[in-house]
């Protein structure tokens, strides 16, 4: 991999959260995972409710990488060895974010949310709906 050298100024963020990162200058490899079991609910109180990831398809499935079918052919020229970058001003990095000044070789990012929305039904106690088909 080229090695550059990566001249920042500032870099300001909020929050950088649930498998992110924040990296300057050069990396190999990236991979960040993150899962998530997010429960909406309408009502003041919160009962503990045993969720697990197993129980959803979604975190079940392999993680589907495409394949390049195509040939790529490049060429680079760097005759300045400095990456020089001024201000950055970041609200949130998250879910298996990257945010990089520099060369990155590989990355590889995942990131998957199950949505699950209690909705109390007339004449019923705050049963718990699925938002999707799938469970």
């Amino acid at each position: 991999m080229f090695s550059r050298i990566s001249k920042v100024k500032s870099i300001f963020s909020d929050t950088v959260s649930f498998s992110s990162a924040m990296q300057i200058g050069d990396t190999s490899y990236i991979d960040g995972n993150s899962l998530a079991l997010a429960v909406q609910k309408k009502s003041e109180t919160f009962d503990s409710v045993d969720i697990h990831f197993e129980d959803y398809d979604i975190f079940k499935r392999p993680f589907y990488i495409p394949r390049l079918n195509e040939p790529v052919i490049s060429s680079f020229s760097n005759p300045n060895p400095f990456i020089r970058v001024g201000n950055i001003n970041i609200i949130g990095v998250s879910a298996s974010s990257v945010v990089g000044v520099g060369n990155v070789g590989h990355a590889r990012m995942e990131s998957r949310v199950k949505h699950i929305r209690e909705v109390p039904k007339e004449n019923e106690e705050t049963p718990i709906e699925d938002s999707t088909n799938n469970t």
